[in-house]
């Protein structure tokens, strides 16, 4: 043992991510104690928002989203969450032309359709179209049981992209939409990894809109708000570093303590729940499952204004680049009355890796230089700048969430939320819904729940009842 044993509780939860606080707060309601170990300080995981001084002084205190910040229609749990918590939404849509970089050279156009030769637009158009039609043909629950499964887990999207769009404007941004949409390379993943991550949402109209708004509040209150439901039953700072399952119930231990209870659910990105011992060890598939996936490399930054100057040239503030230091931008402007500006912004996947490698002062001289080039010597020359390197978070190790190698899921998919015994999984991986956004994360600790619950309640009377 590494601690004292605390008083028995029904459930254990590991991690206060969106997903371990959902969990929480619904097995709480079905009427169990629990106890939440958690590593940070804080709740919210992935779920985090710069200090209120962080913007700098100049007008009223800014909320800068570090980490998941968009929500859109279709994502139930995370907006019934929204109206019962009393936070409020602002609208994401600027408009104005938005910024394009293809092939090194910059040029503004519509925001939704990149500016293209209408052969390679058309070539573009055409591959969405294969694309959308292969993702109907998988189930989100299930997408290793489609019929074609084991060819496209094969068949990695930088080849696939290679095969069927034929003008290199068309492959370059195809390549964006991957980055910017999973933060990894194409060559990363299987073509079954993409497709599902398309079928997860519901439709390409939801895929679409999905950072239709932000929270005024910012995104991390929400996880404030949802944690004071469950506050007294938080351990913080108190990461898990063993689960021992036995014929009567869970053994959860951490450097602290020791807590028994009947289930655990683990709510932690993958290649942090592989990094806990498990007595007896997981299942072939399970570990397997956690071996494999990676996490996806992203930083974010925000740079602050004194007005949002790129509104005065009629542009959105988005911008997009195959070719950039910077992968993405959007106007994050504050909705209030002190007239400035803020940018958001996403270095991802390969040249997040290679920021991430390099010193503070080097890593922001290089997006500033990435945003100048984008859109002009203003963007270079912020009042302030705030960069979150998830590559360097100890308890995720990347951002937005992890992800499938070629052949993981027909290896392993079956294993991909399967409870292990007495052991649930959650987190926005393990979800056939919104799988890798907040929705997903929020709709897996529900799921979970009632796992537990209904396992609990096959098991029989709890300890104390007989």
């Amino acid at each position: 043992m590494t601690g004292t044993i605390a008083a028995e509780v029904d459930f254990a939860v590991i991690g206060a991510g969106l997903a371990g606080l959902a969990t929480a707060v619904a097995l709480q309601a079905g009427g169990a104690s629990v106890t939440v170990f958690e590593a940070r300080d804080r709740v919210g995981g992935r779920v985090l928002s710069a200090p209120e001084s962080a913007g700098g002084a100049a007008g009223p205190p800014l909320v800068l989203d570090l980490g998941a910040q968009w929500v859109g229609p279709g994502q139930t749990e995370v907006l019934r969450w929204i109206r019962e918590l009393r936070l409020h939404l602002i609208p994401c849509d600027v408009p104005g032309r938005a910024i394009w970089d293809l092939d090194g050279h910059i040029r503004s156009g519509r925001a939704a359709f990149p500016p293209l030769p209408p052969r390679a637009l058309a070539d573009l158009l055409a591959g969405g179209v294969r694309a959308g039609i292969m993702a109907r043909r998988i189930s989100p629950d299930a997408p290793w049981q489609a019929r074609k499964a084991a060819v496209w887990d094969r068949v990695t999207v930088a080849d696939w992209i290679g095969r069927y769009l034929r003008t290199p404007a068309g492959r370059a941004y195809a390549e964006i939409l991957v980055r910017g949409n999973a933060a990894i390379e194409p060559r990363e993943t299987s073509m079954l990894n993409l497709l599902f991550g398309l079928r997860s949402t519901g439709s390409v109209r939801n895929m679409v809109r999905a950072e239709s708004f932000r929270l005024r509040e910012g995104t991390e209150e929400l996880a404030r708000r949802l944690a004071d439901r469950v506050r007294d039953q938080i351990r913080f700072a108190n990461p898990v570093l063993a689960v021992v399952q036995d014929s009567e119930g869970v053994t959860v231990e951490s450097a602290d303590a020791s807590v028994r209870c009947r289930r655990v659910a683990v709510c932690v990105p993958p290649p942090l729940a592989r990094k806990l011992s498990y007595t007896p060890e997981l299942p072939p598939a399970r570990a397997g499952l956690l071996a494999g996936m990676g996490m996806a490399a992203s930083v974010k930054f925000h740079t602050v204004y004194r007005r949002p100057f790129w509104r005065d040239q009629g542009l959105s503030g988005q911008a997009m680049s195959a070719t950039e230091t910077v992968a993405l931008t959007y106007d994050n402007s504050p909705a209030d009355t002190s007239g400035r500006g803020v940018l958001v912004g996403l270095v991802v996947a390969d040249q997040a890796r290679r920021l991430s490698g390099l010193d503070g002062a080097r890593r922001e001289r290089e997006i500033l230089a990435s945003l100048g080039r984008l859109l002009g010597a203003d963007a270079a020359a912020p009042d302030a700048i705030v960069i979150q390197d998830w590559q360097h978070e100890q308890w995720t190790q990347g951002c937005y969430a992890a992800f499938f190698p070629p052949g993981g899921w027909t290896s392993y998919g079956a294993a991909f939320r399967a409870p292990s015994e007495r052991i649930h999984w959650a987190g926005t991986e393990t979800t056939g819904e919104w799988n890798g956004y907040m929705e997903g994360a929020l709709r897996s600790g529900k799921r979970a729940a009632a796992e537990m619950l209904a396992a609990d309640a096959a098991h029989g009377p709890r300890p104390g009842e007989r």
